[in-house]
């Protein structure tokens, strides 16, 4: 499923949020329903392979680019992130937590309103660049997307952008949090989006009722693949 656009406006439905969410150019979890049992470990015959990973808190005086999230609460959420990632035996080490004040907020704000057209460069204008982790991983964190969609990947930065509350306004750091932000990571590590089945996948958009927290073992070989490489996913060509 791919797409030039993020989303039209906030009035959109999941299914079609489903419908337009965007593959490898800015690559877009949508977070409807609710998460379902913990993930499916694959047994740990392989080598476990340790990513760093820089997390940077935006601040902002426009409340949803401002994240209420502490450090100690990021770490939660990481946990959780490495439980997911266990099956394929990757695990995301913390390198420091930044705090930064998030870039272009006007912009985002009119996104919200509705009176600006969404794209990924506009919301990719929000990330300060000046801290990036560079040839590691970065996660930017807000509060909200006001409803829009629950994370994206830049490939073209690289970085992550990933909310404290999911598309249902819903504040589950263990849960919608933890899946969203494994969910992106996963983009990071080449993974697209995958149709909804009724086993669930972690790469399924907006799917209820299955457990989305798993990879196929497919997905796993092609994650360890990029995560040996030593850094994330940049296949995209350029932002829209």
């Amino acid at each position: 499923m791919t797409s030039r656009h993020l989303l039209k406006n906030r009035r959109w439905t999941c299914r079609r949020l489903r419908a337009r969410s965007i593959a490898i150019g800015a690559l877009v979890l949508v977070s409807c329903g609710d998460d379902s049992g913990p993930a499916e470990i694959v047994a740990p015959h392989r080598a476990e392979i340790g990513l760093r990973v820089r997390v940077h808190l935006l601040s902002s005086q426009f409340e949803p680019l401002n994240t209420e999230l502490t450090e100690d609460e990021v770490r939660t959420v990481f946990g959780r992130v490495n439980a997911i990632w266990q099956q394929a035996v990757i695990r995301w080490d913390i390198e420091s937590i930044v705090r930064e004040e998030a870039l272009n907020a006007d912009s985002f704000a009119a996104i919200l309103r509705g009176d600006l057209q969404p794209s990924d460069r506009v919301i990719a204008s929000v990330l300060p660049r000046d801290n990036l982790l560079t040839g590691d991983w970065d996660v930017f964190l807000i509060l909200s997307f006001g409803g829009l969609t629950g994370g994206i990947y830049f490939p073209v930065i690289p970085a992550a952008l990933s909310a404290e509350l999911d598309i249902d306004g819903r504040r589950e750091l263990t849960r919608a949090t933890a899946r969203i932000l494994a969910h992106e990571l996963g983009h990071s590590l080449s993974l697209p989006h995958v149709p909804c089945t009724e086993a669930g996948n972690l790469m399924s958009p907006g799917c209820r009722g299955a457990d989305r927290t798993k990879l196929t073992e497919s997905q796993v070989e092609a994650a360890r693949r990029q995560a040996l490489a030593g850094h994330p996913y940049t296949g995209a060509r350029r932002l829209q």
